[in-house]
């Protein structure tokens, strides 16, 4: 039986009436899509020594196309890539999901190329038997998994094209400068194809990446959202130059150097370039930066991930060059250098969010110009005095940040490391918050509260904030300190910081409670609260003693009594 290998190709054969499911045995030909026939996309991606194979909705077995419209065919092009996104596993298995008009009717072609490791639908393996396909058994998944080379690089693919010479004797040039390594040192007097020879980039698909035709497109904007530029440029090694930097800052704000050359990395390293050339697009404003790229669906499980390491590349040649020439960092902390830099530089945190976008999914990230916002920088500073350690300090500051999201929800964001300290800021009263478990929500603690609300380091205590601190204050510290308090025990019971207002302010509360009556002043800094009952107990041990004296008519005793009990009163 025949192959096709080609898209064109195959709507050659399609418009010529030629296609017959029998005769070739990579085509599948469906009438319409229904859920079991991702069977048979798993069954195609699972046999090793075919490289394309294709299901075709909207036509029969004997190649009559069924007249199907336009709308029919973009509703089930949505449908099946929601679908595959679900079910299949890995999704790269399906190359492309296309919709062709032919003769005036609609079709669906859905490209499969084995991934190179085990593919599955609905966490099932199956294989092709004749025209049909089969549920795979353990020994046979066992065996495939096993003849597998692992999942296929996409960027170290081979392929032929064009490249930009000059791209890749200054890419030479730049290793060099950063490596300083011996074996490195002629690379700039080699030829470009020596060049790529020697760093393993000939005839592969990273090099087209990054000197070929792959391309991204740069739209700038005006104040009101007008764009006023917008091209389209090949080889996306352009945008880890400075030279593209200089350009973003100047059509928009301010940024830290260091968070836009890793975004910028990022971008590259890992979009999907399955579809579109992975359709990169930098969109710059006059207060942010908008990158956006394809990615596959399970890269939303990275989203927002700022203090994790966790990182999953198919790219894996493509992140390997970058990494020898230094442009991505070597110990997977890129992403927490984005949310670092932007925070100490006064900015609003940095932002993903994960969209549809057909068979893959968009990733778009969110970088805002410096605000140079007094009140962050002070709570930030404020978090590096009492944890003395900026990356503990980050993680409180970003809970601050997070304060209206459910710690359910945070909790994803958190791993490694960083989730050590997350529980220690969250049982810490003197920090940033407090967890109330039960709604499963935070709380800022006063200190940061007045911090964002008045934009200083103290406010006085309404009335009824004054009234419950006491009785809060009394309460705790009656039943675990016999009732003695300090300025700095209340300071710490308010959440208040160690401020020079917030400690003046936490005298002057201890001095008015004990001007009414509530505390008595035990020594110097050293207060006590009154039991207001304590009167009123030992009057009535009193009477009962009179009581007592009464019956047995001692007036002697009953007159000392009721003369001690009138004392008291």
């Amino acid at each position: 039986m025949a192959q096709i290998d080609s898209i064109d190709k195959l709507i050659q054969i399609i418009q010529s009436r030629d296609l017959k499911e029998h005769l070739f045995e990579n085509v599948e030909l469906k009438s319409s899509w229904q859920l079991d026939h991702g069977k048979k996309i798993c069954a195609f991606a699972n046999i090793i020594n075919q490289k394309n194979s294709w299901l075709i909705v909207g036509i029969n077995d004997e190649g009559i196309l069924l007249g199907n419209s336009e709308k029919w065919a973009k509703e089930n092009q949505v449908v099946i890539a929601q679908q595959v996104n679900e079910h299949l596993n890995p999704t790269q298995a399906v190359r492309s999901i296309t919709c062709h008009e032919i003769n005036s009717y609609w079709i669906l072609i859905i490209h499969i190329v084995p991934p190179g490791a085990l593919t599955q639908w609905k966490k099932q393996s199956y294989k092709i038997v004749g025209t049909s396909c089969t549920q795979m058994t353990p020994e046979e998944t066992m065996q495939l998994v096993v003849s597998l080379p692992g999942l296929e690089d996409y960027s170290a693919q081979s392929t032929e094209s064009e490249l930009d010479l000059t791209l890749i004797k200054n890419f030479a040039s730049h290793i060099c400068l950063q490596r300083n390594e011996a074996q490195f040192s002629d690379l700039t007097n080699c030829s470009p194809e020596d060049v790529l020879k020697r760093i393993g980039l000939l005839n592969k698909r990273t090099a087209d990446i990054l000197f070929g035709k792959y391309k991204f497109r740069v739209v700038i904007y005006t104040a009101s959202g007008e764009p006023v530029y917008n091209s389209t440029e090949n080889s996306l090694i352009k945008l880890l130059s400075l030279n593209f930097i200089d350009l973003i800052k100047k059509h928009s704000g301010q940024y830290s150097t260091k968070a836009l050359k890793e975004a910028l990395a990022n971008t590259v390293a890992h979009t999907a370039y399955f579809d579109k050339q992975g359709d990169v697009l930098i969109e710059i404003f006059p207060n942010k930066l908008i990158i956006s790229n394809l990615c596959l669906p399970e890269a939303a499980h990275f989203a927002n991930k700022w203090f994790s390491r966790s990182r999953n590349t198919t790219n894996i040649l493509l992140m390997e060059t970058l990494r020898l020439a230094k442009h991505v960092d070597e110990l997977g902390r890129g992403k927490n250098l984005i949310f670092s830099e932007c925070i100490k530089g006064g900015q609003k945190p940095p932002n993903v969010s994960i969209e549809p976008a057909g068979q893959f999914s968009r990733w778009r990230l969110y970088l805002y110009a410096y605000s140079d916002d007094p009140i962050q920088t002070k709570i930030f500073n404020r978090l590096k005095t009492l944890y003395k350690d900026d990356f503990k300090a980050l993680v409180a500051y970003a809970l601050v940040l997070w304060r209206n999201v459910p710690v359910s929800h945070i909790s994803k964001y958190i791993d490694g490391e960083s989730e050590q300290y997350f529980v220690e800021i969250l049982q810490d009263l003197n920090g940033p918050v407090f967890f109330y478990e039960k709604e499963d929500r935070l709380m800022l603690h006063r200190w940061v509260r007045v911090l964002i609300e008045e934009g200083q380091d103290a406010k006085t205590f309404t009335p009824s904030e004054e009234d419950g601190l006491r009785n809060f204050a009394k309460e705790l510290q009656t039943k675990h300190y016999q009732g003695y308090i300090t300025p700095k025990e209340l300071r710490l019971l308010a959440h208040m910081t160690e401020t020079s207002s917030e400690k003046a302010l936490s005298s002057k509360l201890l001095r008015k409670w004990t001007n009414e009556g509530h505390l008595e002043l035990i020594s110097s800094g050293k207060y006590k609260f009154k039991d207001p009952y304590s009167s009123y107990s030992g009057i009535a041990a009193l009477l009962g003693q009179i009581m007592k004296s009464s019956t047995v008519s001692n007036e002697s005793t009953v007159g000392t009594l009721l003369g001690d009990a009138q004392q008291l009163i």
